[in-house]
C-alpha cells in the first residue's frame, strides 16, 4: 500500500506506522488473511445453483459428518499471493482475482470425518515414478505434474480399495467438485459399480467441500521455499497431513454441512 501511495502522490512524506494508525484507528481497517474469490463465485446464477443442489440432496440420507468421503486436488503455485490484506474491522478480507495459469505441483486427496483416506503427490518434472512415505496407510506417490483422467481414475480406484477394508465406509458417498475430469461418465459408473455413490458439488462452491479447509491447513504449513525443493516436498506434505487431527477433520465436515442453511437462504458463501 505504501508503494502505491508513493507512486500516486510524488513527494508524499508519511511513515508506515502513521499509515497503519490512520487505517486502524480512523478508518477502522485491520490487516487480515486475504481470501481470494472468483468474481463468478457469488453471482445470482451460482447462488441459485447451490440452492437447488441443497434442496435436492437434503431429501436423501447423505450426511457430510457420517457417510461421505471428499476428494479433490490442491494446486501449489510458485507465484503465491500474500495471505493478508486490509479490510474494515469485523469484516473478512476478500480479494477478487482473475483466472490465471501457473506451473503447479498437484496433490490429490480423500478425507472423511473418520480420517485421511488417501493422499497422492504429483511432482512436476519427474521422469520416473517413485514411492514415498504417506501420512496414512500406503505410499504418497510422486509422478509427473498435472492431473489427467487416467491419473485421477487410478487415485479413485486406490481410494475405494482403502474404503473396502473398513466397514464404516460401506455405501458411502464420494463427494467431488464438478470439474470435467471428475464428471467422466465411466468414472461415475465405476464408483457405483464398486458399491459407492457419486455426488458432484455445484460450481464455485468450495465452502461446501471440507477438503478445501484441509488443504488450506496443509498449505499454511508449507513454506514457499518448499515448493522449489522437489526432493523434500513429499515429506513436508506428509508431515503437514499428519498434524491434521481427526477432530479437525470432523470440524471441517460440520462447517461445510452448516453452509447448507446459507445456501437455502440464498446467501453468498
Amino acid at each position: 500500500m505504501m508503494e502505491q501511495l508513493n507512486a500516486q502522490f510524488v513527494g508524499l512524506d508519511i511513515h508506515q506506522s502513521a499509515l497503519h494508525t490512520f487505517l486502524y484507528e480512523k478508518r477502522h481497517f485491520s490487516l487480515k488473511r486475504a481470501h481470494f474469490h472468483s468474481v463468478e463465485r457469488n453471482s445470482p446464477e451460482k447462488i441459485e445453483e447451490r440452492y437447488n443442489w441443497v434442496k435436492q440432496w437434503q431429501e436423501t440420507d447423505m450426511d457430510f459428518t457420517s457417510n461421505c468421503v471428499f476428494i479433490d486436488e490442491a494446486a501449489f503455485h510458485i507465484n503465491m499471493k500474500r495471505n493478508y490484506a486490509w479490510s474494515g474491522k469485523g469484516k473478512r478480507a476478500v480479494v477478487n482475482v482473475p483466472k490465471t495459469r501457473a506451473k503447479t505441483t498437484t496433490i490429490i486427496g480423500a478425507i472423511s470425518s473418520f480420517g485421511i483416506v488417501n493422499v497422492k503427490v504429483k511432482l512436476p518434472k519427474v521422469t520416473a515414478p517413485s514411492k514415498k512415505r504417506k501420512a496414512t496407510s500406503g505410499p504418497v506417490q510422486a509422478g509427473k505434474g498435472g492431473t489427467v483422467t487416467g491419473h485421477y481414475f487410478n487415485f479413485v480406484a486406490s481410494t475405494l480399495d482403502v474404503m473396502d477394508k473398513y466397514e464404516q465406509f460401506k455405501d458411502h458417498y464420494l463427494i467431488m467438485d464438478n470439474a470435467p475430469i471428475h464428471k467422466n461418465k465411466d468414472m461415475q459408473l465405476y464408483i457405483e459399480g464398486r458399491g459407492y455413490r457419486c455426488v458432484y458439488l455445484p460450481p464455485y462452491s468450495p465452502e461446501l467441500n471440507p477438503i478445501e479447509q484441509f488443504w488450506s491447513i496443509v498449505k499454511r504449513k508449507l513454506k514457499r521455499v518448499a515448493l522449489l525443493e522437489e526432493e523434500t516436498l513429499s515429506t513436508r506434505i506428509s508431515d503437514s497431513c499428519n498434524k491434521v487431527m481427526i477432530i479437525d477433520l470432523q470440524g471441517f465436515c460440520r462447517y461445510s454441512a452448516a453452509r447448507w442453511a446459507d445456501c437455502l437462504e440464498r446467501k453468498s458463501i
